[in-house]
């Protein structure tokens, strides 16, 4: 299989580059059916290189320099991305070196053997002679390219098992073509200066050397604005685009324009021979050189104009790692052209793996926020300090002025675990309003962290989410424990939801009506008292939107009260005090016209039955887990064309997994007049049970297989409820109330129908569920893929009208990883974990038998203590002779005490020992393989070209020598 994926990716890759080949060629035709004498050049320059052994020999380290730059450094394996950023970095550097060994030879070459004349006196005009020059060259760098980008895509296409992003790793060859081609335009002018080869080589090296180091401007230039026009002015600003996948107008227009403008001062060095000399020799002299700057101020406008208005821009990679969401550039197109936004973002040099492709997306989406606004007109100024060390000035102006500090994170990298500190935040500011990201989780999607920043500031104002006061104590708080109070602390989610709304805690002591809150978020509201249940109640008849989580046993909150039982009044700290009124939950249920499948409980209560399902994605999660743990998934048995999640409603289009905990089910009434859309949905293999039961089964009386005679596929355990209700317009509201005042309900005008959520579950928000989206590695070994902190946003942002924050949220770039070493790593760290394991059990038989033995030489020397005790009361022996037994008991107790614990310490430390073995074998082989991939990846590239720089070597000494007597040879 992984064969095929390799070669597939490989076909992909050989139809790009022929279509590429194909343009070339036509170019190649016209020119030869049009321009016979530069075709001539072109043909006689091309096969001359490549006749000569030392052709290849250049060949040869080209493709070993681009090997060496792409794979050796450290930052390829610990990125863990199959991309060519580090190729990226070197590579105007190892073009330095290149293309002026391509270009010495062009002219200066013609003027040492003396054919230059001869060329001249050609009947061709000096386009002809350059443009054949050129395309020479172009030609000869054209091949070395392919050849090299063929051997780097295997190695990357066996890295990732064929899992690569073919358009990314062609995009950003064919950015390595356009900046051959400027600076092959650029090493004509030096050659066309002299007739030696080595000045030729300098001159080459030196002219384009302004445009390699550019993007180093900031360093020795202490003007800001000067310094980034500077950076702008070189390779590697146009060149950012096509290493990141983007096929841009504005980096074609600036490499074309180069080479345009080379070209003709090349042109310009052949024409001199006509007027040098002459008497309007100076003249004519100043009159090309005005010409020349005169093109190089056209360059520099055109580039200009095309980077501020750069209307065409195609993302190429297959993952669409450098494009942004729709929704996020219909916000862009929302923005207030006159209230600029900057954004100013600060990035680590040393970034661990875990965070690597977190901060390779922050920056592309950074760079497509800054051209999508040029685009649309809109001022978003990027401000974006990569690469910055932790003692560093912008490290300091990032603490100081933004609250951006280092943070520290516990990580695994060269073969031993450690503290290392990171910087990976982003301050956004508009006018007096600003929002700081201390730092981009690598588990939380970037571009919506972007949006939702970029959108709180551009508009200065937040909706306004009422979080209603339930026994869930979302804001925080205190709870009964027993006979204590429990400190209950601010839920995440909470903190999630600040960052993009104003959260206000709602008490319900007065009534609640639509335009006070966005939405409300209620958890567990059959907890509140009667009159507070009621207020809900009308709010949601009046049309607030409400999301609702309700639970019939909230097991992971047991200070939270179920449905089907009694609010117990906490008393006082002796006890005492009964049960409290608590709402009607069937009330909201007519309100919402659903039925929750149940039976009626003690003290008129109504008791829902549990949902179960009988699967699990997680084959390594086995402990302290049963059927009631409910895996919404499509994979799920007897599910069809992805029915588990809605994909009519935006709340759960596009989702593929989250985990409900003892839940509920829900269901619309028959009679309904409402719209019930069920969200999340079981499998066939599911079913209800009775809360009864379920306690038996969770206390182990009974099994949920012997209390289970049938199933109900397809249970709804979420449903988004909207419409209008036939007695809606008989309400009444006053729509400009405020919070806590106690108001008349007027709903004189314009009444909103119901709009709301109801999930059966409060675990689906467990902390954990946050925890697990910002680190993943917290359960690396399962590979989690809950999405239930993106379900609850979802539905809180389509209750509030915030949809496009949903559309962004769906936006999921895919990145190539390295799964050739992902494996090895899997493989050794299952070793580890199994080995480790045996070790263990190693260690626990072993302190259990010395701790027997212990016992069992103690214990017939107790025994004959406790006798003695008994004569010693009875006066047969002296307390002398007791107190000489006790005192031999506690020596020998004492001495075997210390023999158990030096066994304890010594098994231990062998534990240790043995443990830190293993993990260090398994570090030495995935350090292996990646020195096997470096070295094959260096040095078989180098193979072929000297092989046939051999083959052609002997072909030319053959046909030197056939001519040649045998007496000249000797």
């Amino acid at each position: 299989m992984t064969l095929n994926n390799v070669t597939s990716s490989l076909l992909s890759l050989f139809i790009l580059d022929l279509i590429l080949l194909l343009v070339l060629l036509a170019v190649v035709a016209l020119l030869a059916g049009t321009k016979k004498v530069a075709y001539a050049v072109l043909k006689r320059n091309f096969v001359g290189y490549f006749g000569n052994p030392t052709g290849y020999v250049f060949l040869c380290i080209f493709v070993f320099l681009t090997s060496v730059a792409a794979f050796w450094p450290y930052e390829f394996f610990n990125q863990n991305l199959a991309t060519l950023d580090q190729l990226n970095y070197w590579f105007p550097l190892i073009m330095l070196v290149f293309i002026p060994a391509i270009t010495m030879s062009i002219w200066a070459e013609e003027k040492r053997q003396g054919t230059d004349e001869l060329l001249l006196t050609l009947p061709a005009d000096d386009f002809d002679i350059v443009i054949g020059k050129y395309m020479a060259a172009a030609a000869i760098f054209t091949a070395s390219l392919l050849f090299s980008q063929l051997s780097t895509f295997v190695t990357l296409a066996i890295l990732t098992e064929g899992g690569l992003d073919t358009g990314l790793i062609f995009t950003s060859y064919l950015g390595y073509w356009f900046v051959g081609l400027a600076m092959i335009a650029i090493g004509m002018i030096a050659s066309f200066l002299t007739g030696n080869l080595t000045v030729g080589f300098i001159l080459g090296a030196l002219f384009n050397a302004p445009l390699a180091f550019a993007s180093l401007a900031d360093s020795i230039s202490p003007n800001q604005q000067i310094a980034e026009w500077l950076a702008s002015s070189g390779i590697a600003r146009p060149f950012d685009d096509f290493g990141r996948g983007v096929i841009s107008l504005s980096s074609v227009t600036y490499f074309v324009l180069v080479a345009a403008v080379a070209l003709y001062a090349s042109m310009v060095l052949i024409g001199r021979r006509h007027w040098t000399g002459g008497k309007d020799g100076n003249t004519m002299a100043w009159h090309y050189l005005a010409r020349v700057l005169a093109l190089i101020l056209f360059t520099t406008g055109a580039v200009t104009l095309f980077r501020n208005k750069d209307i065409v821009r195609y993302d190429a990679t297959e993952g669409k790692v450098s494009s942004l969401a729709g929704a996020t550039k219909g916000l862009i197109q929302d923005l207030d052209s006159e209230r600029p936004i900057v954004i100013d973002a600060f990035i680590s040099s040393d970034v661990p793996e875990l965070y690597a492709r977190t901060r390779y997306e922050l920056i592309n989406l950074l760079k497509e926020f800054r051209s999508e606004a040029a685009k649309q007109e809109r001022t978003i100024e990027v401000n974006l300090y990569d690469g910055i060390e932790l003692f560093s000035e912008e490290a300091a102006l990032a603490a100081e002025r933004f609250g951006i500090e280092p943070v520290t994170r516990m990580v695994r990298e060269k073969g031993s675990f450690q503290q290392k500190q990171l910087i990976l935040g982003a301050a956004f500011r508009s006018g007096l309003e600003k929002v700081t990201v201390p730092i981009f989780e690598y588990g939380i999607p970037v571009e919506y962290e972007l949006v939702r920043s970029i959108n709180t500031v551009a508009h200065g104002s937040r909706k306004r989410l009422g979080i209603v006061a339930t026994d869930a104590r979302l804001m925080g708080g205190t709870v009964m424990d027993g006979m204590s109070m429990q400190q209950v602390e601010k839920h995440p989610l909470i903190d999630e939801l600040a960052k993009q709304y104003e959260v206000e805690e709602v008490d319900l002591s007065g009534p609640v009506a639509p335009g006070m809150y966005d939405a409300l978020f209620a958890v567990q509201p059959s907890s509140l008292a009667p009159d507070q249940f009621g207020r809900l109640v009308d709010a949601i008849k009046l049309g607030v939107p409400v999301a609702i989580l309700e639970d019939p046993l909230p097991r992971v909150t047991p200070y939270v009260t179920p449905t089907g039982m009694q609010k117990q009044n906490p008393g006082s700290m002796f006890g005492g005090g009964g049960p409290m009124p608590k709402g009607e939950i069937r009330d909201l249920w007519d309100a919402l016209e659903i039925e929750v499948p149940g039976r009626p409980g003690m003290q008129g209560l109504y008791a829902p039955d549990l949902v179960w399902q009988q699967y699990n994605p997680y084959p390594n999660l086995q402990m302290n887990i049963d059927d009631l743990w409910v895996f919404i998934k499509n994979e799920a048995p007897g599910i069809v064309d992805g029915e588990a999640f809605s994909q009519e409603n935006e709340i759960t289009s596009g989702l593929r997994e989250v985990l409900s905990l003892y839940s509920g089910a829900v269901r619309a009434k028959a009679s309904t007049t409402l719209k019930h859309t069920p969200l999340l949905l079981t499998g066939t293999e599911s079913g209800l049970i009775s809360m009864e039961k379920a306690m038996q089964v969770l206390q182990g009386q009974t099994t949920l297989a012997r209390e289970v005679d049938s199933k109900s596929p397809g249970l709804a355990i979420a449903m988004a409820i909207e419409g209008e209700q036939p007695d809606a317009t008989e309400a009444d509201a006053d729509t400009d109330g405020e919070p806590g005042d106690e108001v008349e309900p007027d709903l004189s005008a314009g009444l909103k129908g119901v709009k709301a959520v109801y999930i059966s579950d409060v675990d689906l928000m467990l902390p954990v569920f946050l925890q697990i989206r910002a680190d993943p590695s917290q359960a690396a070994e399962m590979k989690f893929q809950f999405q239930n902190v993106t379900f609850l946003l979802n539905t809180i942002d389509w209750l509030t009208g915030e949809t496009e924050f949903i559309e962004v949220r769906k936006h999921e770039p895919i990145f190539a990883s390295l799964k050739m070493i992902d494996s090895v790593k899997e493989k050794a760290s299952t070793e580890v974990r199994e080995q480790t394991k045996e070790f263990q059990d190693q260690y626990d038989a072993t302190v259990r038998t010395a701790q027997e033995k212990m016992d069992t030489e103690l214990k017939s020397l107790k025994e004959e203590l406790e006798k003695l005790q008994k004569e010693s009361a009875d006066g047969r022996i002296s307390r002398a002779e007791m107190q000489a037994k006790v005192q031999e008991f506690q020596t020998r107790q004492e001495r075997e005490q210390r023999m158990l614990d030096v066994k304890q310490t010594k098994t231990q430390r062998d534990l240790e020992r043995n443990t830190r073995d293993i993990q260090r074998v398994a570090d030495q082989k995935v350090t292996a393989i990646q020195n096997q991939v470096k070295a094959a990846a260096v040095a078989l590239p180098c193979i072929p070209p000297l092989i046939v720089g051999v083959i052609v070597f002997a072909s030319r000494r053959l046909r030197e020598r056939e001519n040649i007597s045998k007496s000249r040879l000797k």
